[in-house]
């Protein structure tokens, strides 16, 4: 029994492989020039934020940072008083919700048939696909404006949906085919023999599994239509639809041209103009965080 126990010890030995080396540990140099680089990073990133947060509340702001020499709310008062920011805040939550269920429903269906649908080539539609956001948005600006100007799309909030969705759908579609794939399809064949339709069991079955990725869709698709910028510079030159990247345009001229900037108004425009995006962020981030370590699967 002890000779069977001694090479029973052994060939267990054998199967864990050689013993683990401790980690060297760092130094006292390394650790302070790892932790060094990572506070100036974060300086980089933080600074602008600090600005816009001091600079806000300061009747006297100017192009630097530092703690308001004035605190007030004035700022906060004048984009709702002068620059109508309420009207024009409307416009592009509007824009961007809207555009949130647009592409939301189109990627959904389009993304499942491109995952369950058997097709010839199938992988060149995909790759096809992607590489339509490849394409930079300023090459096609000209041809854009012209198909929005004949179909009467100009100075529309349709116009600047359809365009929006146009512009985010690609990369999102092969987002969610790579989404669907992960997802076994016996769940669907079960929910067939149980006589559901395929549309029911999309409903049903699928989706519901597909949360993760249609909520990291939402969330893309509204951040984009909401920082887009280019789109509605060429689309929409009237006062009622003007949403906020106008905004900050028009609060960026005076009368005797940019020589003199008003920095505690932009400032105060662009606080209002994190909040929806912080919301936004703060309520969708698990499902975003779960789709982007789940939706390259099955690719």
């Amino acid at each position: 029994m002890t000779a069977v126990a001694t090479r029973a010890r052994l060939a267990a030995r054998a199967d864990e492989g050689p013993p683990m080396r401790p980690k060297p540990r760092a130094g006292p140099l390394e650790w302070i020039a790892v932790h060094l680089v990572f506070l100036v990073i974060c300086a980089f990133f933080l600074v602008p934020f600090l600005w816009l947060l001091s600079a806000a509340f300061d009747a006297k702001a100017n192009a630097y940072v530092g703690l308001p020499v004035e605190p007030t709310l004035q700022n906060f008062i004048k984009i709702f008083t002068d620059y109508d920011f309420a009207h024009v805040l409307f416009n592009s939550v509007f824009v961007a919700v809207a555009t949130m269920i647009l592409v939301v429903f189109t990627v959904a269906l389009a993304g499942y048939s491109l995952s369950r649908i058997e097709l010839r080539r199938k992988d060149w539609i995909t790759y096809a696909v992607l590489l339509l956001q490849t394409m930079p948005i300023s090459a096609t600006m000209v041809p854009i404006y012209g198909l929005a100007r004949q179909l009467g799309l100009r100075n529309s909030y349709l116009g600047l949906i359809l365009i929006h969705a146009a512009i985010e759908l690609p990369f999102l579609i092969w987002l969610m085919k790579g989404f669907f794939d992960s997802i076994p399809r016996h769940l669907e064949e079960a929910a067939w023999l149980d006589g559901r339709s395929r549309l029911r069991a999309l409903v049903e079955i699928v989706l519901p599994l597909a949360k993760p990725g249609l909520g990291i869709a939402a969330g893309l698709a509204f951040l984009t239509a909401w920082a887009e910028v280019l789109m509605v510079v060429i689309l929409i030159d009237q006062d009622s639809l003007k949403t906020v990247p106008l905004a900050f345009y028009q609060a960026m001229r005076t009368q005797g041209g940019y020589t003199e900037v008003q920095y505690g108004v932009i400032a105060a425009m662009a606080v209002v103009y994190l909040l929806p995006v912080m919301v936004v962020f703060f309520l969708s981030r698990r499902l975003m965080v779960s789709g982007l370590m789940n939706s390259t699967r099955g690719l």
